[in-house]
């Protein structure tokens, strides 16, 4: 058997439905790599252990499965490392290999 070692990066979404929120983070620490950290509204924050990254993501999954067929929303991803400006709404000029993605401006009706 191989021995994998995978690197977990921190992450947080931020899940929002009338005036609630849940914010599910996943702290890199090195001790918590394998803990997912749930807050709901101004609660005290929940910790759960998982024996190996591919529970974690599993419960993790489920989790904003549950969420969202249930009419939450994500409101927030962190971090946010894109960098630059917003490219989706400027038009292509020369390079047309995904010219579906291009954005599409119609006018506001008066």
């Amino acid at each position: 058997m191989v021995d994998v070692q995978i690197e977990v990066q921190a992450a947080g979404w931020v899940f929002g439905r009338d005036e609630q929120k849940v914010k599910i983070e996943r702290p890199a620490d090195g001790e918590d790599d394998l803990t997912l950290v749930i807050t709901a509204n101004n609660d005290a924050p929940r910790r759960y252990a998982f024996p190996d990254v591919v529970a974690l993501t599993r419960f993790q999954a489920d989790m904003e499965e549950f969420l969202v067929t249930t009419g939450w929303s994500l409101l927030e991803f962190f971090p946010d490392r894109r960098g630059g400006r917003d490219r989706r709404t400027f038009p292509r000029v020369d390079e047309r290999r995904r010219w579906w993605t291009d954005a599409i401006r119609r006018s506001k009706p008066r």
